[in-house]
């Protein structure tokens, strides 16, 4: 009989997960089972739950305000922000201040009974904390570490701050990302470099759980969040250093296909994907916008000549889908072999009919955010089960009695004694600040 338990059961990982690149590592491990206790402050707001202890009603209106329900600046807000809801599912929380004796002594003695810890505050911070590798290496020895600051522990740049946009810029994401007729001013972010950080922090910790089993000891893993995203544009690397060819601002172009990119179609705001990687592609393409006569114009008979040819196809190809229904159309295009997708906007990707199949969204209920739709899983395990994340991210502190009394043992008094000093509690301080 198969072990029907998650993969992570039985895992503990202590987490300052921020931004979207922690929240992205800690849903992952969350949603394979681990169990993720996320530690707050109320002396310090959590950027993944707001910047601001009061939200003016200027910041409220605009788009960021989107991400709290309801546009709701009221006390509690920071509980229902959507991305630490997404991001903090099935976690726990506890707030520990973590500037005073005893809310570092509590957290060390919570490393103690926890396997990992992973966290991207800026590069000093956990040191200036006295919460550094060695000081957990030496509670713990089978305590992993996970540190993944925007530019990395070391180095000239390892104490700039920065969000996933500088990481893309240093990166030259942003660069290659860009329109080869417009300036880098009109490249959004797409805050590339956050979730993939994350994504590397998830598998990093399993990883050495494995070689943990072999060698008895944790180690520190340092992950630069900006090198991570350079492997992402690792083509164009290579380009350069073995032929010293700049890529420049390649937009929705491909290097070595063509016709390849977003092309119109009818209606206000309707687009199609499309990847031609062949000649037969193309001819199959070509049949289909009802323009058979494109393959065999000498200018584009090839590959090679397409590229060649490049903004002359796309705008053959453009004019002939301008005047047809997308969905339609990537079906037709499907059903020839040619890789296509209708472009959707937001109501359509929740409504897809095979994301639904598949049961990728599910409902969860918070307390205080209601009930809404999350995605889902990353990964579906056959013999094992992966948690659904139906339980909700938890609102500030909501843990702090099973973390410091179950846990560590702390009895009524000796609580309510780091409420008073406000080493914990379940609301930000008015003096709180980011």
């Amino acid at each position: 009989m198969s072990d029907r338990r998650p993969p992570l059961d039985g895992v503990r990982v202590l987490a300052q997960g921020l931004v979207w690149a922690g929240p992205f590592s800690t849903v992952i491990l969350s949603d394979l089972g681990a169990e993720v206790i996320e530690v707050e402050s109320i002396q310090h707001l959590n950027p993944t739950r707001t910047q601001m202890r009061h939200i003016p009603d200027v910041v409220m209106e605009s788009v960021g305000g989107t991400y709290y329900v309801n546009r709701d600046p009221s006390e509690g807000f920071w509980n229902r922000q959507a991305w630490f809801n997404y991001g903090k599912r099935g976690c726990k929380s506890v707030t520990l201040n973590l500037h005073s004796a005893r809310g570092r002594e509590l957290f060390l003695e919570l490393v103690k009974q926890s396997d990992a810890f992973i966290e991207n505050n800026a590069a000093g911070v956990v040191d200036s904390l006295g919460i550094g590798w060695d000081v957990l290496h030496a509670t713990n020895p089978r305590l992993i570490m996970v540190r993944f600051p925007g530019f990395g522990i070391t180095g000239p740049y390892s104490h700039h701050k920065g969000y996933g946009s500088n990481m893309e810029a240093v990166a030259g994401h942003t660069m290659v990302r860009g329109y080869a007729d417009a300036d880098p001013s009109l490249t959004p972010a797409s805050l590339h470099g956050d979730p993939n950080a994350g994504a590397h922090v998830a598998w990093a910790v399993q990883a050495a759980l494995l070689a943990r089993e072999r060698t008895g000891e944790g180690q520190l893993i340092e992950i630069s969040q900006s090198e991570a995203v350079l492997h992402h544009i690792a083509y164009d690397i290579l380009d350069y250093t073995l032929n010293g060819r700049e890529t420049g601002q390649r937009g929705n172009n491909h290097p070595a296909f063509a016709p390849y990119g977003v092309f119109p179609c009818a209606g206000h705001d309707r687009w199609i994907a499309i990847a031609v990687t062949s000649d037969e592609g193309f001819a199959a393409l070509s049949e289909v916008i009802g323009a058979p006569e494109l393959a065999s114009d000498e200018r584009f008979a090839t590959t090679i000549d397409r590229l060649r040819h490049r903004s002359e196809v796309n705008a053959a190809v453009g004019e002939r889908t301008g005047a047809m229904q997308n969905e339609q159309l990537a079906k037709a295009l499907q059903e020839r072999g040619v890789t296509a997708s209708a472009l959707a906007h937001q109501q359509e990707m929740h409504e897809d009919e095979h994301l639904r199949s598949r049961g990728y969204f599910n409902s969860i209920t918070h307390p205080e955010a209601g009930t809404h739709l999350y995605p889902g899983p990353l990964a579906k395990l056959e013999r094992t089960v992966a948690v659904p994340p139906f339980q909700p991210a938890p609102t500030l502190g909501q843990h702090n009695e099973y973390v410091l009394k179950d846990l560590l043992g702390l009895d009524d008094a000796a609580y309510q004694q780091l409420i008073e000093e406000q080493v914990i509690g379940d609301t930000y301080l008015e003096s709180a600040t980011a």
